[in-house]
């Protein structure tokens, strides 16, 4: 019973990891049907009947990838002598890792940005988590509903700084510079 579950998921496992690369070396013009189809070895409507658009999938080809990383920082925030000083880092190590993959951080913001109906649920899930995370780095002996709502307004301050990278109208260090600066306004103890 466990094997033919494992079989069933192995043509959705080779399908993420297709996208993952074709969009790591080509962007988001890689993401076609027929060059995933091909590099998976599925046809185009095994990949629709995984997913109901490009976009959803490479969303959740990435954020399946980065679970790892989500759990980490969720399970064990980041150390620091006050709250500021915690979301720095945690933000420092999340910029560091998508900013990393140019191509693949555009393509992913892109998707996110798409404004198609089966997206949304993934941008809610997306900014869910990192409230999350940066609620922990906040307070990590649990936060208050003040703290959720620093952290409601951090993840969108860094989300769009992000985009800011991605259209390259920010430089790579401003992602952080913004962020010390919101969490300095937003987490200032006096």
């Amino acid at each position: 019973m466990a094997r033919a579950a494992a079989t069933r998921q192995e043509p959705r496992r080779r399908i993420l990891q297709a996208a993952l690369d074709l969009v790591a070396g080509g962007g988001y013009e890689a993401l076609q049907v027929r060059a995933i189809s091909e590099r998976a070895g599925v046809s185009s409507r095994t990949i629709y009947t995984y997913f109901p658009s490009l976009d959803s999938l490479l969303i959740v080809a990435v954020a399946e990838q980065s679970q790892p990383l989500y759990s980490r920082f969720t399970e064990s925030p980041p150390r620091g002598r006050n709250a500021a000083e915690r979301v720095d880092h945690l933000i420092s190590d999340l910029t560091r890792t998508m900013t990393a993959n140019r191509e693949l951080t555009v393509a992913l913001l892109r998707a996110l940005l798409s404004g198609k109906p089966d997206v949304a649920q993934f941008v809610h899930g997306f900014g869910g988590v990192l409230q999350t995370m940066l609620a922990s780095a906040i307070a990590p002996d649990g936060p208050t509903v003040r703290d959720r709502e620093v952290a409601e307004l951090l993840e969108s301050i860094w989300f769009s700084a992000l985009i800011g990278w991605a259209s390259g109208t920010a430089a790579d260090g401003d992602v952080g510079r913004i962020m010390r600066r919101a969490c300095g306004l937003l987490l200032s103890e006096g």
